[in-house]
């Protein structure tokens, strides 16, 4: 049974990341977490999360063999007249979490909107004494940043509680192989500029990735290859943010970009492509686009500490 600390919330509103769960296998994250991934701290650093789907997910770790802790502010409702959860509590939750000795990997409810709030309130020296995977997706890009340039914990680019209850198996099978050290199936890509290119990888989201990078939290892209989602902006602020971080040197010394799902961005893909080819113009390096990582079902986790390598088109995690 998950280890609940401390008192939960009534149901809160509908999770936008979350995909349908109807008729979801329970026992489907069984073999996916390794022997060395033995607790799991469920946490809201961001928005307000859909309890019953929580909830669901809790019980399918559980079902893989895994203790789960469930952290005191997890479930807790916004107030009324305010727009997200206060920032004293979801950061109590992050530091708690990463401290326990017994947490060997967080996974936060959602995204949304207040992650941005928790890099500023730590002590970064002493978050490096424990290396804590932490694994998350849209919003979960400010604390997944700060982790790489701050060198602390594992940070990986994947689905959030709510989208992992419902992603669809390739994207588990490719997590289990990630977790246990082993090297995923390729991906053919598309590409827009080809070239063979080899280095670390880096992924988020574009307006968010643009948030980072003007924070003190900043990542050094040289030689690393870049993975970029969005979901639900429009072109204009996709621009906007592409060229931010490309004046501010994001894209100057990078390996390579890797264009993702950019999920209810566009009205249709060739307004997509059009976007993806207006935007290489503006870069020197090679360009694909086509990985499964993303607002969608299809969402295969990118993880920071290994080697991205593109040969023919064709992407494997080394």
């Amino acid at each position: 049974m998950a280890v609940l600390i401390g008192s939960a919330a009534a149901a809160a509103p509908g999770d936008p990341e979350s995909f349908a769960s109807k008729g979801v296998k329970l026992d489907r994250f069984k073999g996916v977490f390794p022997p060395h991934i033995k607790c799991v701290a469920i946490l809201t650093p961001a928005s307000v999360p859909n309890e019953s789907k929580m909830r669901l997910g809790i019980q399918m770790l559980e079902r893989a063999g895994l203790k789960v802790k469930v952290m005191p502010h997890t479930f807790d409702k916004v107030s009324k007249g305010r727009k997200k959860l206060p920032a004293s509590g979801r950061i109590a939750d992050f530091k708690a979490a990463w401290n326990d000795p017994e947490v060997d990997m967080i996974i936060p409810t959602r995204g949304g909107s207040g992650a941005q709030d928790i890099p500023p309130k730590v002590d970064w020296n002493e978050l490096k004494k424990r290396k804590v995977i932490l694994m998350g997706y849209s919003n979960i890009t400010c604390l997944t940043g700060p982790m790489l340039s701050q060198g602390a914990g594992y940070p990986i680019q994947g689905p959030n509680l709510g989208s992992l209850v419902s992603c669809d198996d390739a994207s588990l099978k490719h997590l289990k192989a990630l977790l246990a050290g082993e090297e995923p199936e390729p991906v053919k890509l598309t590409a827009l500029r080809a070239g063979d290119i080899s280095g670390k990888a880096y992924a988020g989201h574009l307006t968010l990735l643009r948030q980072v990078q003007s924070t003190p939290f900043k990542v050094d892209t040289t030689g690393k290859v870049l993975f970029i989602e969005c979901v639900r902006r429009p072109g204009k602020e996709l621009k906007t943010a592409f060229t931010h971080l490309r004046k501010g040197g994001f894209f100057d010394n990078c390996a390579g970009i890797v264009f993702c799902h950019f999920t209810r961005c566009f009205p249709d893909d060739a307004a997509k492509l059009k976007f993806f080819e207006e935007l290489t113009a503006q870069v020197k390096c090679p360009v694909y686009y086509g990985y499964p990582y993303g607002h969608e079902p299809a969402i295969r986790a990118v993880d920071f500490q290994r080697t991205a390598v593109i040969k023919d088109g064709v992407l494997t995690f080394k």
